[in-house]
């Protein structure tokens, strides 16, 4: 994806691959019928969503920027697959060592795994940008991992408190909407976690999103349904709801942290949900 001057590219590091049924709750949970528009995304062979995992690399002037950081190397448990994005930055000719900042959108155990390995910063020369609200939520020391996270954690090295300890000194917080460098501001999205935000990129004139984890199907985008890991639901539906009207307004290009290849798509007038639809670009 080209945003005026910024080229951004994405990295896959692996994939989650989820049974579809339990994804959502409340009384408008998905049935298979609700599933059916977005049968493309399902695995041909189980009928399970798959869930991408990566990063978004953003070039442009003397930045190398990593918006999040992937599972990491593994060894990871299912449905959680890992490890790719070393060798999908060395396709595009960037080491670890380019990446001039990173930028997380929340601070879930998929989304930070290349932070440091074996104890040692993975992108040394990288300012580490992280939402306040999140790293006081999930960098404590008695942190105790959600139901949905035990199963997936090796607690001597996953927890944030372990995988940041080597990047301490790197670390800048901010909070809510905030400009974290020129044509990349943070938007206030929380809800997912306490402090998940989405990242506008512009540059001459034009723009873009990098919605994180708001949502993780195009389902959940286009018909509303409530994610079974929100932190705070109400909180979550009323940010999907508002950066929906504003993608859909706007007519801005956008990309998520899990839909399947890490593909941008735009919202168009539609008949589902809300009457939008989704397309890929």
């Amino acid at each position: 994806m080209q945003i005026g001057d910024m080229r951004i590219d994405s990295l896959i590091d692996g994939e989650a691959v989820l049974a579809k049924d339990g994804l959502y709750i409340g009384d408008d949970a998905p049935t298979d019928e609700d599933w059916a528009p977005y049968a493309e995304y399902l695995d041909q062979c189980t009928g399970h969503q798959i869930n991408t995992v990566g990063s978004y690399l953003i070039r442009y002037d003397d930045k190398v920027v990593l918006h999040d950081a992937g599972m990491g190397p593994g060894p990871t448990l299912p449905p959680f697959t890992g490890g790719g994005l070393r060798s999908a930055l060395w396709a595009l000719d960037v080491s670890p060592l380019d990446i001039t900042d990173v930028i997380y959108s929340h601070l879930h155990i998929d989304h930070i795994g290349w932070t440091s390995i074996n104890g040692k910063p993975f992108f040394p020369n990288a300012t580490i940008r992280i939402d306040r609200r999140d790293w006081e939520h999930y960098s404590r020391a008695d942190y105790e991992l959600e139901d949905w996270e035990v199963a997936v954690t090796h607690t001597e090295r996953d927890l944030v408190s372990v995988r940041f300890a080597p990047v301490l000194d790197r670390i800048e917080l901010f909070e809510g909407d905030a400009e974290l460098l020129p044509g990349v501001v943070a938007l206030e999205a929380s809800g997912h976690t306490p402090g998940t935000t989405v990242i506008e990129l512009s540059s001459r004139g034009e723009k873009g999103l990098l919605i994180g984890d708001l949502v993780h199907t195009q389902g959940e985008l286009i018909e509303g349904w409530d994610f079974v890991m929100n932190h705070d639901h109400a909180k979550a539906s009323e940010a999907v709801e508002r950066f929906r009207k504003y993608i859909y307004d706007n007519k801005l290009p956008f990309a998520a942290a899990h839909f399947p290849g890490l593909k941008w798509g735009r919202l168009r007038a539609g008949s589902n949900g809300f009457g939008l639809t989704y397309e890929t670009i």
